[in-house]
């Protein structure tokens, strides 16, 4: 298909579908609904504005008059009005109590009652028969699609394939409203949501336009996304924050998403009840993404995680947790671990968790500012681990233990940016002894000099370095870094022309040279030009230059090989 076509076909489909959702309420407008939005049978309803001396005898004896009444239960608060849930036998007894309430006559007590029908999660009907009702509904929706386009629309001549993927590429909001077209696009788009495996918030997804402060999403919209695709979820990202979820978005999660493998929630925070939904339905979960518990909930967590055998990431960012929980994980699939902000976290627990981690690779504190050496003594045995971060404040930790660190011959990735015990004496042990690092950032390590980085030559692996803000840093070490392929050196007053023009020529394979902030000059751009212009491996170098000594109008010529940025990067 030629994108003029494609053009006009989508210019049809979605005029199709603003006609289908201009009819739709006015084809419905004045009737009361037996079923809710998503085909379940409406039977229970909920009452407000009861008196405070009402019974369930009273509320018995004046609904009995519409149907039989399967039960009545009625919810005491402590403002003047009550409230109730009345839950008939039939669906026809309901839609007659709605119709004289509609007419206001239904009292009791001197009292008008308000009669609506209960959430659709409140109905007594079971959630595995909700398909069914949505296959078999009948009556006003296919009235609706019976006086919408037929067989001779030019776009029907697409086959259901070419439907689907279209389907696909539209906001979710548009995905609900194609169902009102047609019969045939209300089955290709059902059929459609089977292939949808991620979902997350971003509100261009759902057709929001992402300026708008009002339009937000609340959780009977993501509930009812979630009976259409729910099933078929693999990844659920609920990062970012909606004030329109409640707390029993996750039950609704758990309920819906049997299948799920990773869950982000960061947006939400995680209560007893959400935990015994996930619990009771999710047990595939590879990724578990949270912030914060709702009160105190450890010990819910601890059984999730008992109950996630597959489990092989975890992240948590919540002040309160204390650790005793990461001991209920599974101790031969974990392969990741990341605590941030966890400032109640205790290292008796972590540290009896972490040495049982058969298959652990990564470990990631940041700011867990209660552990003690003993924790660095743990991570230290961990002999699987590739990828370790220590950043922010430890004030627990002292230099000399931090040598436990080097047993990690296996690690490739450490990140220490901040962290105050990071010493000359601990990175020459590091550069002795942990031969396969590839990646180093000690951003902020007040206490590292030259001597540090002139050692860190005898890693031959070393690609990515960063050491903003590292002051005592001069330029003189960094040519006997000719592996390096990033260097991130912003904020380092001391690093000058010399030392950068060396580095530029040694490292042939360098591609990102960040020196923002720092002293060179044009000496340094002009050098670069003419050294990139002689390189064989066509690789581009992208120099940042922001707030430096650079002059850019004194510069002379160009390289097809170097890119320079006059931005402050920092």
């Amino acid at each position: 298909m030629n994108n003029v076509a494609h053009c006009l076909l989508m210019e049809e489909l979605m005029s199709l579908i603003h006609v289908a959702s201009a009819l739709y309420p006015m084809l419905h407008r004045g009737r009361i609904s037996s079923t809710t939005e998503e085909g379940v049978p409406i039977r229970k309803l909920f009452i407000g504005n009861l008196a405070e001396r009402t019974t369930n005898k009273d509320l018995q004896k004046l609904f009995s008059k519409f149907g039989k009444v399967d039960s009545c239960y009625i919810k005491r608060t402590q403002r003047r009005s009550s409230f109730a849930f009345v839950t008939f036998s039939g669906v026809d007894a309901a839609v007659k109590a709605r119709e004289a309430a509609k007419k206001m006559e239904v009292h009791l007590h001197c009292r008008i009652l308000r009669v609506s029908p209960a959430d659709t999660w409140h109905q007594p009907d079971s959630l595995e028969n909700q398909m069914r009702f949505l296959k078999n509904k009948e009556g006003h929706e296919d009235e609706v699609v019976e006086q919408l386009p037929q067989d001779d629309s030019p776009i029907q001549v697409l086959n259901d394939d070419c439907f689907i993927e279209i389907f696909l590429h539209l906001p979710i909001a548009d995905r609900v409203r194609i169902e009102r077209v047609c019969k045939r696009w209300q089955s290709l788009a059902q059929e459609s949501w089977r292939s949808v495996k991620k979902l997350d918030l971003v509100k261009e997804h759902w057709g929001i336009s992402p300026k708008a402060r009002l339009q937000m999403l609340d959780t009977n919209t993501l509930r009812k996304v979630l009976m259409k695709c729910g099933q078929f979820l693999a990844h659920l990202d609920l990062s970012i924050v909606a004030y329109g979820l409640t707390s029993s978005t996750l039950t609704i999660v758990g309920k819906f998403c049997p299948n799920l493998e990773f869950l982000n929630i960061r947006g939400l925070e995680l209560s007893p009840s959400g935990i015994a939904s996930l619990m009771k339905n999710c047990q595939h979960m590879t990724k578990f993404v949270m912030k914060s518990l709702n009160g105190p909930c450890e010990k819910n967590l601890s059984q999730l995680f008992a109950m996630s055998t597959k489990l092989q990431s975890l992240e948590i960012q919540d002040e309160s947790i204390n650790g005793k929980c990461l001991g209920y994980l599974p101790t031969d699939t974990i392969e990741e671990i990341s605590m941030s902000r966890c400032i109640s976290l205790q290292s008796t627990h972590f540290d009896s968790a972490v040495v049982k981690f058969t298959a652990l690779r990564k470990i990631t504190l940041k700011s867990c500012i209660c552990l003690l050496n003993s924790s660095l003594k743990a991570i230290g045995t961990i002999e699987s681990l590739t990828h370790l971060e220590l950043s922010g404040d430890y004030a627990m930790f002292s230099a000399v233990h931090m040598n436990h660190l080097v047993n990690l011959k296996n690690l490739e990735h450490l990140n220490l940016s901040h962290h105050i015990c990071v010493t000359d004496d601990f990175l020459v042990n590091v550069s002795k002894n942990c031969k396969k690092l590839n990646y180093l950032d000690i951003t902020g390590c007040m206490n590292v000099t030259d001597r540090a980085i002139v050692s860190l030559s005898a890693l031959s692996k070393l690609e990515t370095l960063v050491i903003s803000g590292v002051t005592q840093v001069t330029d003189k070490p960094l040519a006997t870094l000719h592996n390096l392929r990033v260097l991130k050196a912003c904020k380092c007053p001391l690093v000058r022309d010399s030392g950068a023009i060396d580095l530029i020529r040694m490292a042939p394979n360098l591609v990102l040279l960040d020196l923002s902030r720092s002293s060179i000059s044009d000496l340094t751009i002009q050098a670069a030009i003419s050294i990139t212009k002689r390189r064989t491996n066509n690789l581009m170098l992208k120099l940042i230059v922001g707030q430096t000594n650079v002059k850019k109008s004194q510069v002379l010529g160009v390289s097809p090989l170097l890119q320079i940025v006059n931005v402050d990067m920092s």
